[in-house]
């Protein structure tokens, strides 16, 4: 499950793999998660070790 903002829903779902679209490995410590919300709209999610914010940040 990922955490993603919609900023076209201006909502926060809770998504689940198979909204998954692609996932790229960015640098060392560095992976964007691309996903779709619930209306089809895309999503970046940044994850990783060396992101320099608490937690997973959705962009």
């Amino acid at each position: 499950m990922f955490l993603g903002y919609c900023d076209e829903c201006e909502d926060r779902f809770l998504l689940p793999a198979n909204h998954v679209v692609a996932v790229h490995n960015l640098e060392s410590g560095v992976i964007a998660v691309e996903l779709t919300c619930y209306e089809g709209h895309h999503i970046l999610v940044l994850s990783g070790k060396d992101i320099d914010i608490p937690g997973p940040a959705t962009v």
